[in-house]
């Protein structure tokens, strides 16, 4: 029989500083590239194709090129279904681009900066996504179509501001790391209804929630997540009030309520 740490998938780094922490070392080994004739069959690729106006003038390149390198790397994302396990775009995704990423059936880790997307819907066809992180989609108007990620095991979302309830994402049984944020450097918060959602996901071993404004002032559900070794929260007078019972959960290890209390002390 198979024990509870067999079915993990998540090593002890991910958990502790988070599956889509910056370290140097790994990103280094990612290719980085701006136009698709860099591309040389690679299946990890670090893609930043648009906010090239630094870039055309530092290689000679002319305006209408943007239009261009951006056309093409969305028709061969189309056109070339199975060619990538890893992506990461670092610089604006708009809604063509974010449509194209989602035919790749065998990415496995999506890395996503900050993009102008509202329907996410396409993502529904990364069958075998596991690593997810969509960043500051401040126009996203569902988080319906992450749910039906079957195979998803952590996920990180940015200041979905049109989004309230998460609901949702209970569907997730396989997730193992969440991340909810608003904007940290604007700051800009995002509103969530109630997080009672999370009293159902018992199988969390890292959850993350900053930079909103909880409607309900309850974050007890975090209580039933008794698998969890990171959590962190944002400083506000709820959390304070539990932050002594929150730090005794079994298992924590990591987060800033284990490690800076005194954040929640002041």
């Amino acid at each position: 029989m198979k024990s509870e740490n067999d079915t993990m998938k998540l090593n002890e780094r991910q958990i502790e500083y988070g599956f889509n922490y910056y370290f140097k070392e790994e990103r280094d080994k990612i290719k980085s590239v701006v136009e698709l004739s860099e591309f040389n069959g690679e299946d990890k690729l670090s893609i930043n194709c648009t906010q090239l106006d630094y870039w055309i003038e530092k290689h000679g390149k002319k305006e209408k090129d943007k239009k261009r390198i951006l056309n093409e790397w969305c028709e061969f994302l189309k056109q070339n279904s199975t060619v990538f396990t890893e992506l990461d775009f670092g610089t604006r995704m708009p809604q063509e681009l974010f449509d194209a990423v989602c035919n790749q059936k065998h990415l496995k880790r999506l890395e996503i900066k900050w993009g102008a997307y509202k329907d996410i819907s396409a993502i529904e066809n990364l069958s075998n996504i596991e690593l997810l992180h969509i960043g500051s989609g401040a126009g996203v108007v569902s988080v319906k179509p992450i749910s039906k990620l079957k195979n998803i095991i952590a996920l990180s979302i940015e200041n979905f501001q049109k989004i309230t309830n998460y609901d949702d994402l209970v569907e997730l049984t396989t997730l193992e790391s969440l991340s909810i944020e608003g904007d940290g450097m604007g700051p800009q918060y995002i509103k969530i209804d109630n997080i009672n959602f999370i009293s159902q996901m018992t199988q969390l071993r890292f959850f993350r929630l900053l930079t909103e404004r909880l409607q309900s002032k309850d974050y007890s559900p975090i209580f039933h997540l008794k698998n969890l070794e990171y959590l962190t929260l944002s400083k506000n007078r709820e959390v304070s009030k539990l932050h002594s019972e929150l730090s005794k959960l079994p298992k924590l290890k990591w987060g800033l309520i284990k490690t800076k209390p005194e954040i929640y002390q002041k």
